[in-house]
């Protein structure tokens, strides 16, 4: 089933992933880059500071999401576009807006639990193995 909310069911979770996923990205940010880079960038080596970056990163996202393969790699290049940002920028803005729009563009298809009927947009979904999902992703680029 592919469809639509009603106007009222979709202001309210539109609303409602706006403003928890910019909450959600704020305080993730803070407390994993925000933190790791604001106490450690000066008292050790970079490169031990994006990994334990994307480390936090990586298991802070397996809590809500479950512990994959897929999902880890996910994280892993989230959390270092992410990382990256933040080291290039010395913003936590820059960051946490990129983090904030990126789940807003998740929300809007799975709200803000992750149900394939949360969003505005209602989908089917079913969830499908790493190989299935690279033998898609080829087939789509063909």
């Amino acid at each position: 089933m592919i469809g639509s909310k009603s106007f009222t069911e979709m202001f309210l979770a539109f609303l409602m992933v706006i403003l928890t996923f910019f909450v959600g990205s704020f305080l993730n940010d803070i407390i994993i880059r925000g933190y790791v880079f604001g106490h450690l960038k000066e008292r050790i080596p970079l490169k031990l500071v994006f990994f334990i970056s994307l480390i936090l990163y990586s298991l802070d996202d397996s809590w809500n999401e479950g512990f994959s393969i897929t999902n880890t790699l996910f994280s892993l290049i989230l959390g270092l576009s992410l990382t990256y940002t933040i080291f290039k920028t010395d913003s936590i803005w820059v960051d946490t807006g990129i983090h904030w729009g990126l789940n807003v563009c998740y929300g809007i298809f799975n709200g803000t639990l992750g149900g394939s009927d949360g969003g505005i947009i209602i989908t089917k979904y079913e969830p499908q193995s790493m190989l299935l999902e690279i033998i898609s992703y080829r087939d789509c680029q063909q």
